[in-house]
This record gives C-alpha cells, structure tokens and sequence, in this order.
C-alpha cells in the first residue's frame, strides 16, 4: 500500500512539462530476490531462504532445498510442539508448550510478534533479472552511478563486484557481472533522482493533513507540497554548507550599493507555520490551494452522557 497520496510516476507525469525538470533516466536497482537467511511469505505461511541469490517461489519443488517454512496453517486435530508458530482466523499463534488446542482457546497459546519472528519479510514478488546492456541507477559509497549489466539473468547487487560464472580460464582480465557507465553517471548531476522524490514527499508529509480535503483534492496539494520540498532542498544543496538558499520576510536589504525590497505578506503573518512555502513559487501554490482549508474545519463526533 503507497503510504504517500499519490505514486512517483503520478508526480513525474503532472510535471512533465516543467522548465528545468529532468528526471533520472534509468530505473533504481531494488533487492528483488532473497539472500540466506531472508525471510518472504506467501498465503499466510512466512518462508526463510537456504541459499543466496534465491529467485525461486516458495511452493515450488526444487532437487536443492531453497526455503524453510517458518509456520504452519493450523489443522484442526493436529500436534504442534512447543515454540511452533501457527496462522489461525487471521492471527498468527506461538505455542507455549506441546498442544493439540486450537488457538485461542486456553494458555498453551500466545500471539506473535511477527517482526521479531520473521524479521525484514518481503512478500513475494517475481524477481527482477537484469539482461545484458540494461542499466539501472545504484547507490554506491552514498553516491548515484548508472550501471550497465554485463550478463543476461544478472540478479547481483551492483554495488557488490561478482565475476561473471563460468568464464574461460584464459580470460585475461577479470569481469564483472555489472560495470559502470561513466558518461551516464555525469549525466545525473542534473537530473532529479527517485530518491530526492520521495525525500520531498516525506517532507511534506508532515504539512499534508488528509482530513482537511477530499481525495482529489488532497492529491493536487500534496504534489505542489512535495514539488515545493523538491525545489527547496536542490537549493539548499546547490548552497552548499556556508550557503543559505532562501531569503525571509525582509522589506528592505542594502548590502553595499546594492539594494533589495521584499514584500511582507500580511496572509502569512496568519499562518505563521507556513511562512517558508513562499520560498518558491510551488509552496507559494500549495498554500493557495490549501488555504480555503486551513480555517473554519469543523468535526463532529457522535456521543452520549449518562444521567446522574
């Protein structure tokens, strides 16, 4: 479930046609298969890889074991042993000792905490294989390169250098199975990330109150607020440490013979919280479309009194 009201690829395509606007060009490498030790499930049942680089559905009979269920579909009738982890009417149950009970119906059992049990669980998703000259976007010491895959099937972490399997003996060079585009990669200077994205949208997050607007309408906010954080923080960044990328509610500045008047706007001295969205023109926006709705909001909630 997006946690944010609205998805990356809804935001890049509202603001397509945005001056200056240019978003990274290739995908950004996710994890998509499962290393031993991880944990995924599937239909209620959580299942612990046994290998690395594991890209092989759960329910499916491999010659090689790949997972290890960690639970079980409760049975009715059947024996559990103590510390056996059960799924049972929606809840997940650990037995305290050896039972044949069903869950919930004495003190043999208690509830799981399914993030301490299966810590980091996925659900599971068809992997992701990366084939030869494909390229994606990869964090690599806290920087973005484009990586091109020098393999079919290519399932490795870009970040991590794994030779190509099987190569003739008398290769005389080591290869990888992902090496780097280095024009590409300056090329990114200048792009938005996905990563700068969903910064900004957290961002704005905390200035996004669902309650106040319809679906549609909140949806429209929150894209100039995440725009507006998007903006502010390529500033801050283009500013550098010693910098400051934004000017306050000043009237009037003389720096040498230079001289510059700022208008204070009286409908911010209002909001007080919201004074910064002037900064650029989308929070000057956002605060517009949000504006009708930050006064006079009115909730009512059923109740009763008891008779003394």
């Amino acid at each position: 479930m997006n946690k944010y009201p609205v998805s990356l690829d809804e935001l890049k395509l509202f603001f397509m046609r945005d001056a200056g606007i240019e978003y990274q060009p290739y995908p950004t490498w996710k994890k998509t298969v499962w290393d031993t030790g991880d944990w995924c499930y599937l239909d209620h049942v959580f299942y612990k890889s046994l290998v690395d680089l594991n890209h092989t559905m759960p329910t499916v009979e491999t010659e090689q074991p790949m997972w290890a269920p960690g639970n079980y579909i409760y049975v009715e009738g059947a024996s559990y042993e103590k510390g056996n982890i059960v799924y049972y009417e929606d809840t997940y149950y650990i037995a305290l000792e050896a039972t044949e009970t069903a869950p919930g119906s004495d003190k043999t059992w208690a509830l799981v905490d399914l993030c301490c049990a299966f810590p980091n669980a996925r659900p599971w998703a068809e992997p992701t294989a990366y084939n030869t000259d494909a390229e994606v976007v990869a964090i690599i010491n806290y920087k973005p390169v484009v990586m091109k895959s020098n393999i079919d099937g290519n399932y490795t972490d870009p970040s991590v250098q794994t030779p190509v399997p099987e190569l003739p003996e008398d290769t005389p060079y080591p290869v990888y199975c992902w090496e780097e585009d280095e024009e590409e990669t300056a090329n990114l200077a200048d792009c938005i990330l996905d990563s700068d994205i969903y910064r900004a949208m957290d961002e704005a997050m905390f200035k996004f109150n669902p309650g106040l607007f319809t679906k549609e309408k909140g949806k429209m906010i929150f894209l100039y607020l995440t725009m507006f954080f998007l903006v502010y923080d390529r500033q801050m960044a283009a500013s550098g440490l010693n910098g400051n990328s934004a000017s306050g509610p000043v009237i009037h500045r003389t720096v040498g013979k230079m001289s510059v008047s700022y208008m204070e706007s009286k409908l911010f001295s209002k909001y007080p919280s919201y004074e910064f969205l002037a900064s650029n023109d989308y929070g000057r926006k956002a605060f517009n479309l949000m504006r009708p709705y930050l006064t006079g909001g009115v909730r009512i909630l059923m109740g009763a009194s008891t008779v003394q």
